[in-house]
């Protein structure tokens, strides 16, 4: 009996020891919030869309996104409609560049509440035929929730050489 005393406290302390969430950061006017990291799903329904958008299928594009999406490209331009951004993502895709994915993470803001927001970045190399860029790195974030995404923004990093 007194060997089992010992193995059963000892789970009763570590059990009953609970984890913390690890959180940092803030949110502007809302002190309530802060960073969690998240699940690997989301990633994974990120670089799903990737594949299928280097895929140039558009038609299952389509179907990662929310009926309500919402658009942001990096030059500016914003939809608030799937076909409003496959326009302008069949625009950038006469040029022919291709992307390399350089990372993917996933954070929740509101543990419990439901939704992640995804951050990707990918790297477009220029033909030696531009003199000024080198590279363009586009840094796009994802808010996805009940396996869709509802938005969508993109900002970029130009290199020069």
């Amino acid at each position: 009996m007194k060997h089992l005393f010992a193995p059963t406290i000892l789970i009763l302390v570590l059990g009953g020891c609970e984890s913390a969430q690890k959180s940092n950061g803030f949110v502007r006017n809302n002190e309530e919030y802060s960073w969690h990291i998240s699940g690997q799903s989301s990633v994974d329904l990120v670089m799903e869309l990737d594949q299928v958008w280097a895929e140039r299928d558009y038609n299952k594009m389509r179907t990662f996104f929310s009926d309500t999406a919402s658009f942001s490209f990096a030059e500016g331009e914003q939809f608030n409609s799937f076909d409003g951004f496959i326009s302008q993502v069949k625009k950038q895709a006469e040029a022919g560049n291709s992307w390399t994915t350089d990372y993917a993470f996933a954070v929740d803001l509101a543990p419990g509440e439901g939704g992640d927001w995804v951050n990707a970045a990918f790297r477009v190399e220029f033909p030696e035929s531009d003199q000024k860029k080198k590279e363009e790195v586009f840094y796009e974030w994802y808010y996805v929730k009940n396996g869709k995404i509802h938005t969508w923004s993109q900002s970029k990093q130009v290199v020069l050489k």
